[in-house]
């Protein structure tokens, strides 16, 4: 369960840095850094009803329960729903990889050049067996998560406190309209449970679970701070890569500057456990849907779906961004928080759960 959460943050981590600060700082302005203390209460409430769904069903996957609540049919519909988005999903990371880098450091690469390059690393991976992704998972959260921390300190200096503060009553509603992208992001605890018939100690989901949001608010915090206090929202909202921007702004000893690669290349690093996490839940929703034993037939097809999505999604980072705001971000929040809630109150209502 403890690698599990370790696979969700960072998975929830590489979407956060290109999603949240740019629409923080559109929705809520100078206030849009608080964002994660307004939607951490619902990721704890998501938390505790993963929690009560497996309480009884230690060896299933979310896929299983799914059925046995909702019936054989329905819980068929429901997989292929969420087969669907999650294939959406898939294509909208892998393109993301892609953008960073053509944003940042190699604007005249061909862009199938990085979509091919991650898809043939995850695809090798992925063969290999979940056990492998989740122990190389952990040292590059440790690994991600020092890099993190340490552009943060370096960022410092360059803070502006009057890009951060004043804050008053008024921005309350602003701040809640604010958080649903960040309700949607956090809400990929869900997707992890899809592969629950490979997690032991389910029942420890409420310990790591909480522990994971802790982290979630702080390193979200960070990231906040770091873009919106550094440029201001005003500047934040109309950009596109706002943390590579305040990345970019660190210098140390006014020697060493331009270390936006460091950021880069940690991000990317980060980016091949989303992909491959997302690429072994959907082969997994696949191998309930059809009562299939082998996997690593399955895999191909995936990876190849996601190579071809990522290219034809969106025909720039703008479209990209709009796909994000107006499809992403209500999808994910019915996907990943209230269908769960409709789950264990039908699963208590038929006495399943």
């Amino acid at each position: 369960m403890r690698q599990a959460v370790v696979l969700f943050l960072l998975l929830v981590f590489s979407t956060s840095i290109r999603v949240l600060p740019p629409y923080a700082a559109k929705a809520a302005g100078r206030a849009g850094w608080l964002i994660p203390v307004f939607s951490v209460l619902p990721f704890i409430v998501l938390v505790y009803i993963m929690q009560a769904i497996f309480k009884n069903y230690r060896e299933a996957s979310l896929a299983d329960i799914i059925c046995r609540t909702l019936g054989k049919a329905p819980g068929r519909v429901l997989l292929i729903l969420y087969l669907i988005w999650l294939m959406a999903f898939l294509g909208i990371l892998v393109r993301n990889f892609a953008e960073k880098f053509l944003i940042s450091v190699l604007p005249n690469t061909p862009q199938s050049f990085f979509t091919v390059t991650i898809l043939a690393v995850v695809f090798f991976c992925v063969r290999g067996g979940i056990v492998n992704i989740t122990r190389t998972a952990e040292f590059l959260f440790l690994l991600f998560t020092a890099t993190f921390v340490f552009l943060f300190l370096f960022t410092i200096p360059n803070l502006e406190v009057i890009n951060l503060y004043p804050i008053t009553y008024y921005d309350v509603w602003p701040l809640i309209k604010a958080s649903f992208p960040n309700i949607s992001i956090w809400g990929a605890f869900t997707y992890i449970f899809f592969l629950g018939d490979r997690i032991n100690d389910k029942e420890h989901a409420k310990r790591f679970g909480m522990q994971g949001a802790i982290y979630l608010v702080i390193t979200t915090l960070m990231l906040l701070v770091q873009t919106i206090g550094v440029y201001g929202y005003s500047v934040v909202g109309r950009t596109s890569a706002p943390y590579i921007s305040s990345v970019k702004s660190i210098s140390i000893l006014r020697t060493v500057e331009r270390i936006e690669s460091v950021s880069v290349t940690s991000w990317a690093i980060a980016d091949f456990v989303p992909i491959s996490v997302l690429v072994l839940i959907m082969v997994n929703i696949i191998k309930t849907l059809f009562s299939l034993s082998e996997e690593k037939a399955l895999v191909s097809p995936v990876v190849i779906f996601a190579f071809i999505f990522s290219q034809y999604v969106a025909k720039n980072s703008f479209e990209l961004e709009r796909f994000t705001r107006y499809i992403s971000v209500p999808t994910g929040i019915i996907f990943g928080s209230v269908v769960p809630l409709i789950i264990l109150i039908v699963g208590k209502i038929r006495k399943t759960i």
